[in-house]
């Protein structure tokens, strides 16, 4: 594995542009800037990052993690323009379950997945664990730590997959969650206490091994091409809570959500699916710094950047394009639905929208057609 020479040629084909690693800072603090921030999008076939390695081999090999992910840098380094280059330990989202003593396997074409659930008993029992003891807390640092030696400054590190709240506490307790929140509400505000407190606990752990702030943070968001916050020090992701209806979302959900974000200074949120319910509570609490979409085909365009617009919140993520819009007419609507192109608006942009186009061309477009 020649991890150095990797590094090497990322740094011949990296152009870091500090104004507009500010821009998306900027935008995430709710301010205007003069050209909103774009963030380049390929899409992958394949699940586990890199070509060389596979899932179970970079599982339990932190060179193999680090040479996958830094062969993913490699291909995109040319095309960030500003965006921030990261790279974080990949271990799916058993990463907090496993902490609770549940067993997992690895797949080497896959992320890996539970194979146990706690019974209402055992979290009724359960007391926490020194997550320094951590098997899997453990080989987070270790992981880290490595990067941290190998990796350049300008290679950021961020969180394993934390998930949020309530996502851990269905995976943990499996879909048994959905009957108590009718049947046994209070065990399940126990179940949540739990869930919250672990991800907070985590969370810390893991930024102190990085090194950064409590309240800021660096994040890649699965991708290589990655976001910086000043305003917020964690991500959030709440796929789960999709599935629960309006009173129980604002009962199971929101209030741990608000504690987790209020201890690292704000976030931003992630979830798959649709439910307008859960974006309108999650546009009110004050810590949402930004909200990111798993489907954004599933929202109307217009009324929902209406919605973060009036609610002084970012969208971070893919818009589609509509079936025969030109990048020029593209551009422009993403521009009147951002307040000219001022904010609310961290654009992931799918390179595969108008083939045959460059980055560097779209970048050029969309700096021009933006005001610059």
């Amino acid at each position: 594995m020649e991890i150095k020479k990797l590094i090497e040629n990322i740094s011949k084909k990296h152009r870091f542009d500090y104004l507009c690693e500010t821009r998306i800072i900027k935008t995430l603090k709710g301010e205007e800037v003069d050209c909103l921030p774009i963030i380049f999008w390929k899409p992958r076939n394949a699940s586990v990052p890199g070509k060389t390695y596979n899932m179970k081999e970079q599982f339990y090999n932190k060179e193999k993690m680090l040479y996958a992910h830094l062969e993913e840098v490699e291909e995109c380094a040319g095309d960030a323009y500003g965006a921030p280059l990261c790279i974080r330990p990949n271990f799916g989202t058993i990463f907090i379950p496993a902490m609770f003593g549940l067993k997992y396997e690895v797949f080497e074409d896959n992320y890996p997945w539970l194979t146990t659930h706690m019974t209402k008993d055992d979290i009724i029992k359960f007391r926490f664990p020194d997550i320094d003891r951590c098997e899997m807390m453990n080989r987070a640092v270790e992981y880290i730590e490595y990067f941290k030696e190998k990796l350049p400054t300008w290679i950021h590190i961020y969180h394993p997959d934390t998930q949020g709240p309530f996502d851990i506490a269905h995976m943990i307790y499996s879909d048994n969650i959905f009957y108590d929140i009718y049947d046994d509400p209070d065990f399940v505000h126990n179940l949540m206490e739990i869930c919250t407190e672990m991800y907070m606990q985590v969370s810390r752990k893991l930024k102190r091994t990085i090194g950064e702030k409590n309240n800021e943070c660096y994040h890649g968001h699965a991708l290589s091409r990655g976001i910086c916050m000043a305003n917020g020090g964690v991500r959030v992701s709440e796929d789960s809570a999709t599935l629960i209806s309006p009173y129980h979302i604002d009962e199971f959900v929101i209030p741990y959500v608000k504690r987790a974000l209020q201890a690292f200074g704000g976030g931003f949120i992630h979830y798959c699916g649709k439910n307008e319910k859960l974006l309108d509570a999650f546009l009110k609490i004050d810590e949402v710094r930004a909200i990111n979409f798993g489907n954004p085909e599933m929202y109307d365009f217009d009324s929902t950047m209406r919605k973060f617009l009036d609610s002084k919140k970012c969208y971070f993520g893919l818009w589609h394009k509509i079936e025969n819009e030109t990048l020029d007419e593209y551009i422009d609507r993403m521009r009147k639905f951002s307040d000219g192109g001022k904010r609310g608006l961290v654009l992931h942009f799918d390179q595969s929208m108008f083939p045959g186009v460059t980055c560097e061309q779209i970048s050029y477009m969309w700096s021009s057609r933006m005001g610059l």
